[in-house]
Order: C-alpha cells, then sequence, then structure tokens
C-alpha cells in the first residue's frame, strides 16, 4: 500500500437522515461504478463477539445491517468516498460465520420510489381512473420544465416529498425542456432518469457520495449531479513509462451495440402506435454492413419527439467504432466515471502513442490499492 493513501474503512449510515451509525469491521469489499447508472458494492464480515456489539445503543452488526435499513460506504478517510448504497440482500455462512452483504449505489434508492405527485397521498381513491399519456387528469400528473437537471431534480423532489433520503438537490438552472409524467404509469424514479439520461441530447446523471462533517456528527448524502457531460478530472498520464502507477492492460471491440438502422416503437393508443426511425452512414461508409435494430423499451412514450430522441441516441452509440481500453491506475489518483484522461500506451498492436479516453467505468477491491478502468475514445 503507498503511503499516500489513509485506511481504507467501511461504515454504516441512517438510510432516510445519513446519520453515522457505526465503523463496520469487514473481510473483504469490492465496489464498480458506470456512467449513468447505480453502480454496485459487496462487503464481508466474520462475525464474532466484538462485531456482535457495534453502537453505542449495544445493536450488533446483524441486528443493523439488514436490506434497505442502511447505507454502506467504503472510503479512505471523510474526504474520498469510493462508493456508497443501501444494503440491497444479505446471505449468512453459519460455517464460515461470514455475512456477505450486496449494495446499490446513491441511484438505488430511487428505484423504491414511484414517479408520483405527492398530492395523490391525499387524493387518491381506489377505483377507475382515466388514462389519457396526452392530458393526465388532476393529480396523476406531474409536470416538470427547465433543463435537464431540473427534471431531473423536480422527479427526486418530488419523490423526497413521500419519505426522506439523504440526497442533496443541484440548484435550478432553467431551461425550455418540458415533461408530463403520468402517475398511473407506475414508472420508477430511478427508471424515469435512466430515461433523461439516454436521450440523445440528454445529461450524464451521477449521485455522489460524500461525508458532511459538522460538531453535531458526521453525515453522508448523494449529491444529484445532471449534465450535459460530468467531468471532475482531466488526467495526463503516461502508460509507457516504467514506474508509473499506471499501465495498459486490455483493448477490446464488442459488435454487440453497433447499428446503422434504429427503429423504435412506443407506446399505443387503441389499433395505432408511435413509431421512429434513425439511419446512419458511418460505418456502411467504411465498409461496414446495414445493421437494424429494434428499440422496443419505451412502451410509455407517446411523444413522437421523444420517441425520437430515444432512436438518435441508440444510433449515436452504436454508428461508430466500439473500441474500449481496459487500464490500472493507482487509487491515490481517485479517478471518477466520466473523467477525461490523455493517455500514452506503447503496444505491439496500438502502437507508441497517445489517446484520449474518457472514464466510463472504475471498480476497485480493499485487496488492492489499484483501480481499473474502462475507458473509450472521446468524441
Amino acid at each position: 500500500m503507498t503511503d499516500r493513501l489513509a485506511a481504507l474503512t467501511v461504515h454504516a449510515w441512517d438510510i432516510t437522515t445519513g446519520r453515522h451509525l457505526a465503523r463496520i469491521p469487514y473481510t473483504a469489499c469490492s465496489w464498480s461504478d458506470s456512467i449513468s447508472e447505480p453502480g454496485s458494492m459487496s462487503v464481508d464480515i466474520v462475525l464474532n463477539e466484538v462485531t456482535e456489539r457495534m453502537d453505542e445503543a449495544g445493536v450488533g452488526v446483524y441486528a443493523m445491517l439488514r436490506p434497505w435499513r442502511v447505507i454502506l460506504s467504503v472510503q479512505r478517510g471523510p474526504g474520498m468516498v469510493k462508493h456508497a448504497g443501501p444494503v440491497t440482500s444479505r446471505e449468512w455462512d453459519p460455517v464460515a460465520r461470514r455475512l456477505s452483504l450486496s449494495c446499490g449505489g446513491g441511484w438505488t434508492l430511487l428505484g423504491r420510489r414511484l414517479v408520483l405527485n405527492h398530492n395523490l397521498d391525499r387524493s387518491f381513491r381506489d377505483g377507475d381512473v382515466l388514462v389519457d399519456d396526452e392530458h393526465p387528469a388532476g393529480d396523476w400528473l406531474l409536470h416538470l420544465t427547465g433543463s435537464y437537471s431540473d427534471i431531473a431534480r423536480g422527479l427526486v423532489a418530488e419523490a423526497m416529498k413521500w419519505g426522506a433520503l439523504p440526497i442533496a438537490l443541484p440548484a435550478v438552472t432553467g431551461g425550455t425542456y418540458e415533461r408530463n409524467y403520468g402517475g398511473y404509469d407506475l414508472a420508477t424514479t430511478a427508471d424515469r432518469l435512466s430515461d433523461l439520461a439516454g436521450l440523445e441530447d440528454g445529461d450524464e446523471i451521477r449521485f455522489t457520495p460524500r461525508v458532511i462533517q459538522s460538531d453535531a456528527g458526521d453525515r453522508l448524502e448523494f449529491l444529484l449531479q445532471s449534465a450535459r457531460e460530468i467531468v471532475d478530472h482531466e488526467w495526463r498520464m503516461n502508460a509507457a513509462a516504467p514506474g508509473q502507477r499506471c499501465y495498459f492492460t486490455k483493448y477490446g471491440e464488442d459488435g454487440a451495440p453497433l447499428t446503422t438502422d434504429v427503429w423504435a416503437a412506443g407506446g399505443k393508443d387503441d389499433d395505432k402506435t408511435v413509431m421512429a426511425r434513425r439511419k446512419g452512414s458511418t460505418l456502411t461508409a467504411q465498409g461496414w454492413p446495414v445493421m437494424q435494430t429494434a428499440d422496443k423499451s419505451h412502451t410509455t412514450v407517446s411523444i413522437l419527439a421523444t420517441l425520437q430522441a430515444y432512436a438518435a441516441s441508440q444510433l449515436a452509440a452504436g454508428d461508430r467504432d466500439s473500441e474500449s481500453f481496459a487500464l490500472k491506475a493507482g487509487e491515490e489518483w481517485d479517478m471518477h466515471v466520466g473523467d477525461h484522461m490523455d493517455v500514452r500506451i506503447s503496444d505491439l498492436l496500438l502502437g507508441d502513442r497517445s489517446f484520449a479516453l474518457k472514464i466510463t467505468d472504475v471498480s476497485g477491491s480493499a485487496d488492492s490499492d489499484w483501480i481499473t478502468l474502462q475507458a473509450r475514445r472521446r468524441t
């Protein structure tokens, strides 16, 4: 372990207030994050008499760390939170006396909140509901306007009206976008945030965990970040120089996302279905064949312009080279998903040259002070 890094620790936090509960002694921990996704973490704990008497109230680890009761974080001091998210499942091995915990990320919290106007909490009555995608009736409508960041903010703010969550909201930026959400779709807030991120001109979205220190005690919160591109750092690395804590490990191309012709189907209204198509020429001009793709994942979309944006987003991602780069870097660099990385690589296949990359995935584990990076070329 490099002497530049503080000890890696795991902590438990209250899932509604973010209040610190206890430091958790662990035997194994690993985490992974991707752009505009919740990420994941796994933690193993070997239970004994000490770990069964953890917090000041005398609550043991097993009683404390129940699914959807706490958030776990892994961090190097309060200023470098590597990952945090709610415990979603756990498994007990009585022979090894090992408790294995699976966790999501901040985004995971919104997977248990539906996109519903909070006025429905008092106005809803069991019975028939008039479904009109263009003009939802009464409190079934959640109308949001502004930038995409404002709409994401509005979705999360409405979700938090139904019950507290340790999420900090960004400032309103203003804009001309508009979204009408019909509550009868019973979509989760997490899914609607994914929809926003999936638009052709949509934002990258991240729930960044951070520890707030005060005289009243430490508190964990997730900062909602939404922007066309989230870049915390611009890195310049030399993976070709000896002795550097950065090296190139893998290069690949995945043909699965390649497409040149996207056909998207939206929602049905009686005997009608809204459809959109977006066709590209980048790959076909270089010798690739026509590759058609069906997008049937937006069955609640009734507005043509929205469906067109989803089709265009899939085409933009698929009508280009599908190169991916894997690298290892020292954890002291504190690289985040979304960061830009200009890296020099000396390789038999790729030659000796520099690449302008965007980091798309970051993963690490407690048994190493190296992190694994996945990246693609910047456009």
